[in-house]
């Protein structure tokens, strides 16, 4: 099948995770990254471009990511009788429709034949859109790598710092134990986390994950109520050597099992107990980070999602295994 990608070609970026995963299952792909293509020659010309090469490439299958440099003119000619599907994995913007971004992203999901979301599909759906849930995933390719003390820490935070929830958990850990965060946005805390400072990808990013004790998961605040929404990033650290902590609700405890895939927390002080308990025990550690990633790797790659990008399918637990 020859299948368009519109969306980021940058390695570490889903769009590029799931060109490489249709690949090694035998189709021929061709990504088109339509924002660096915008800066490169401006809007209008961006326009014209992307439609030239869809109808050079003449593809059986259109895949949609944000679509944030095109107008909804240019997808619908894109799309026309195409089989396609749209995966966004930012689910809990539905409430900010009014925002032009969030809007145009709603209007190219109400176009796309299906709408893929890692979270909140009820949501999406009363917004007209086919919304259906499929949860987000890693790269087949992360793996774990030697660990580096020049990464050691008793837990590390791999993210944006755009959420002051977030911040006030670290801090707290970070009253006890020795705390990294990494990633873009932490500027206000910087005199009180031991922060990095930007982003971190590739082999980078294993390395924290493979040096640090515990890496956590904490979901913004603005995912309460999320039964089933999970960062791509769970999966990825997972993949990538780390023994995951995460915040742990009634849908993504199904996902991956407590103390045998991974540890979950309710709560802040559920979050210190549990990294207490953990740190006092590195062998349970060690048998679970590697179970733990042993699992994903059967069950949530992108290897494991096209199936259901191309078919249109909601992902169900059903598929799991071991």
């Amino acid at each position: 099948m020859r299948v368009l990608i519109i969306g980021s070609s940058n390695p570490w970026r889903m769009e590029a995770a799931t060109e490489r995963a249709l690949r090694r299952a035998g189709h021929e792909t061709l990504i088109v990254d339509d924002r660096r293509t915008k800066r490169a020659i401006g809007w209008r010309m961006t326009q014209h471009m992307v439609r030239a090469r869809a109808r050079h490439f003449r593809p059986d299958f259109i895949f949609l990511s944000k679509c944030l440099a095109l107008d909804l003119e240019t997808v619908r000619r894109l799309l026309g009788d195409t089989q396609n599907a749209m995966w966004y994995h930012d689910p809990q913007w539905f409430r900010d429709t009014d925002r032009p971004d969030i809007g145009h992203i709603l209007a190219v999901a109400r176009l796309a034949r299906t709408f893929f979301v890692t979270g909140f599909d009820a949501e999406w759906r009363a917004l007209g859109t086919n919304a259906k849930f499929l949860p987000a995933a890693g790269d087949s390719g992360i793996k774990p790598v030697a660990p580096d003390p020049g990464y050691a820490a008793d837990a590390a935070f791999i993210g944006t710092g755009y959420d002051p929830s977030r911040a006030e958990l670290l801090l707290e850990l970070a009253r006890h134990h020795d705390v990294r965060v990494y990633g873009p946005g932490w500027e206000r805390w910087r005199g009180e986390l031991n922060w990095n400072g930007r982003s971190i990808e590739g082999k980078e990013f294993a390395q924290v994950c493979s040096s640090s004790a515990v890496v956590l998961g904490i979901n913004p605040s603005r995912a309460a109520g999320g039964i089933s929404y999970t960062s791509d990033r769970t999966w990825m650290v997972m993949l990538a050597g780390a023994f995951y902590l995460g915040h742990g609700t009634a849908g993504v405890t199904q996902f991956l099992i407590d103390g045998k895939h991974c540890a979950w927390y309710t709560d802040a002080g559920d979050c210190a107990a549990k990294l207490d308990h953990y740190l006092r025990d590195p062998a349970a550690r060690e048998r679970i980070r590697r179970e733990g990633e042993q699992f994903v790797r059967r069950n949530h790659t992108y290897d494991q999602r096209i199936a259901n990008l191309l078919s249109g399918e909601a992902w169900t637990a059903a598929s799991v295994t071991g």
